[in-house]
């Protein structure tokens, strides 16, 4: 996975024991998260989709807005969900493509609940 490519809706987490773990989406993220359930985790980080700047520069979770279910295109699901780094910049987008507004802790829910759909998507257009 090229994350560079995946900037715009990457995430990285920084556990507890100090591993890191840079991901393409939040659906990745979920897998991470799950793997590592007996890690704490210092930080998340979700790249800031509303940035103008080439590769989308990091956000604390804790202070982004997410926008679902837009008709922007999603990265390794079918319903996407892009975090930015202000509400205001999340409620443009939204106007401009529907979708709506959540927290991370929302966000990663629909990531849970589109995992077993977004994994059988991922496995027929790679053909695995």
């Amino acid at each position: 996975m090229d994350r560079t490519m995946w900037n715009h809706s990457r995430h990285l987490v920084h556990y507890d024991d100090d591993l890191t773990d840079g991901t393409c989406s939040p659906h990745c993220l979920a897998i991470s998260l799950s793997l590592n359930l007996d890690r704490g985790v210092k930080a998340i980080y979700a790249a800031d989709f509303g940035s103008d700047d080439k590769i989308k520069p990091l956000v604390n979770i804790d202070k982004a807005t997410y926008l679902v279910a837009s008709d922007l295109p999603g990265t390794m699901t079918k319903q996407s969900k892009m975090a930015f780094s202000s509400a205001e910049a999340a409620n443009a987008s939204g106007k401009s493509h529907g979708g709506k507004l959540v927290n991370f802790d929302e966000a990663l829910s629909r990531a849970y609940l589109s995992m077993a759909k977004d994994t059988a998507m991922i496995r027929k257009k790679t053909g695995s």
